[in-house]
């Protein structure tokens, strides 16, 4: 299967991080980078209600819950690992590679991470 790499651009609240949970979920791993730590957790708590904990990993600067089982990753762009090759990735806020002290990151992560099956980048 060849892997598909999608931009989706739009302007905020139009659905575009609900889409990413959704294909994410649809695969059998993932991870999804977002640029707040509340959102990520936002995003961890709702991929747990669906696929519940043992399938859900939150890494933030602050928190970091990996259960040994995890399949789904839910990240701050920052502390993504760059070590894992889920079958899906996205990456959201991807407008932030132009922000003067977090960009080299968001960068480094677009050019960088792939899902095996589906890499989505998310920006407005």
């Amino acid at each position: 299967m060849q892997s598909s790499l999608k931009a989706i651009l739009g302007p905020t609240n139009t659905g575009k991080t609900h889409y990413a949970i959704e294909r994410m979920i649809a695969h059998g791993t993932g991870m999804i980078g977002l640029p707040l730590r509340l959102l990520a957790r936002e995003v961890y708590d709702r991929v747990v209600e669906r696929k519940g904990y043992a399938s859900a990993a939150l890494i933030t600067g602050e928190e970091r819950i990996v259960p040994p089982t995890a399949r789904y990753f839910i990240c701050t762009v920052e502390a993504m690992p760059v070590e894992l090759r889920p079958d899906f990735v996205a990456i959201d806020e991807i407008q932030l590679a132009e922000d003067e002290d977090r960009g080299h990151v968001f960068t480094d992560r677009i050019l960088n991470l792939r899902g095996n099956h589906e890499t989505l980048l998310l920006g407005s």
